[in-house]
């Protein structure tokens, strides 16, 4: 996130304008119903709105305006979208976004460009990214947490890092699916684990990987301990395992994970699947 930082600006003032902040601050309203304005395309004197992209919002957010005039103004409009909350504000963006890619130079539209730079420099929390070939509103990340998702899907196999880029992209969507998001940076963990730990099965799943590491002498991390072996890297992974197995309680009845849940669970999933991916998990044989 790149937030404008004024020329006479300490570094405490800097930090607390970097805060990120609630999804639609203040200061960032303003320019964001001024965008859909121009989203809706108002013509002619009267400010009329082009009903089409209206009618195409309504079908797509699955939403009834319960507009009865054939014209309508653009600024009733903007206040009937207001009136239903910055959630709904940004599922509007959301949506408009979705038409914009990029050019054949894989620049963004200066339309998109404008609205980036005032998501930045409110340090909402959510930012425009490009996925899947289009702009798309998300949950913002904190800057190097991508970076790391991403280093971590390319250090594994193409099905890992298939599952833990799907889990990154719905942990930070608008509004995510988080029990999606826990079990395929599950099957991510469990995709890099398998031919680490038990490379003669055909199908493992991570309860079965984290016992047999239990069950099996040697299983350390490639890190330093002190001479009377603390901290116990053993340990250190068994636990980070459990707690992923334990955070998916949706699947036997348990509440759905928060989306904080989620994306802690993805972050953990990452780092599980980066370590068994370059050796960091790894058994001394000798001690068997």
């Amino acid at each position: 996130m790149s937030v404008w930082r004024p020329w006479d600006a300490d570094d405490n003032e800097y930090e607390q304008r970097s805060l990120i902040r609630e999804l639609i601050p203040a200061s960032l309203r303003a320019p964001v119903l001024a965008w859909i304005r121009m989203q809706l395309r108002p013509t002619g004197a009267y400010a009329h709105i082009d009903m089409s992209r209206v009618h195409d919002l309504q079908s797509a957010l699955q939403i009834d305006f319960r507009l009865q005039k054939r014209y309508v103004e653009a600024d009733d409009m903007l206040s009937t979208i207001t009136q239903k909350g910055d959630q709904f504000i940004a599922r509007v963006v959301d949506y408009f976004l979705s038409y914009y890619t990029t050019d054949h130079l894989g620049r963004a539209p200066s339309e998109v460009d404008s609205l980036r730079r005032h998501f930045d420099n409110a340090a909402s929390s959510a930012e425009i990214a490009l996925q899947n070939g289009v702009f798309r509103l998300r949950r913002r990340t904190t800057d190097g947490i991508e970076e790391l998702a991403e280093a971590s899907a390319q250090s594994t196999s193409v099905l890992a890092g298939q599952h833990l880029r799907k889990g990154w992209v719905e942990a930070y969507a608008l509004s995510p699916n988080t029990s999606l998001v826990m079990s395929e940076a599950i099957k991510a963990v469990e995709a890099a684990a398998h031919p680490v730990v038990s490379p003669k099965a055909t199908k493992v799943r991570l309860g079965m990987i984290t016992q047999a590491i239990k069950d099996q002498t040697g299983w350390t991390l490639a890190f330093p301990n002190r001479d009377d072996g603390h901290p116990d890297h053993k340990a250190v992974l068994v636990g980070m395992l459990e707690t992923l197995i334990v955070a998916q309680a949706d699947r036997h009845g348990g509440a759905s994970p928060s989306v904080l849940e989620a994306q802690g669970h993805v972050q953990l999933a990452s780092i599980l699947v980066q370590w068994f991916s370059t050796g960091v998990v790894r058994r001394d044989t000798t001690s068997t």
